[in-house]
């Protein structure tokens, strides 16, 4: 039996884990003065940044208490923070209309931009990327992460975190 008809060993949660980190680290270095000039051009703070990408990734308009929870920062500074990203127009904030003394923050058109204008960035970079493949390279990476994604199992859903 020659090498090319043997069947392939099956890899290591540690063997298959070090390229996969390995893969995403270079990825991620790809892009990222280029992410990172995009956002510091946009002279928010990270706090702000984190408060338009948890509100970017949000459907529903939410709280101030559950952008605070979202974002890790305390009540009071996520107020702060919200106010200054209304004074921006990245936000909009209104009283629920359940209960007046609840405010509801979403995203202005302005911000879904911003957020759009960032996203837009890691896409043209992954294309980029996957543009530079070899065609067999890239049929084999679809081939592979498609089983991923197309699934019924959510394998991204890892469950609680161990206490």
């Amino acid at each position: 039996m020659n090498e090319s008809s043997a069947p392939a060993a099956t890899p290591s949660v540690d063997d298959a884990s070090a390229v996969l980190i390995d893969f995403l680290d270079r990825l991620a270095c790809l892009g990222k003065s280029q992410a990172m000039d995009s956002l510091a051009a946009s002279d928010l703070t990270l706090s702000q940044l984190k408060v338009v990408f948890a509100l970017g990734a949000h459907d529903e308009p939410m709280s101030v208490n559950e952008v605070a929870e979202h974002v890790h920062l305390s009540l009071a500074a996520a107020g702060r923070t919200v106010d200054k990203l209304v004074v921006s127009n990245l936000v909009d904030r209104r009283e629920d209309s359940a209960d007046r003394r609840v405010k509801r923050v979403s995203l202005t058109d302005e911000g879904r931009a911003f957020v759009d204008s960032q996203l837009s960035v890691k896409e043209e970079l992954v294309r980029g990327f996957v543009a530079g493949l070899p065609a067999p390279v890239c049929t084999d990476l679809l081939n592979a992460l498609r089983p991923i994604v197309d699934s019924a199992v959510d394998y991204f859903d890892l469950g609680p975190p161990a206490p």
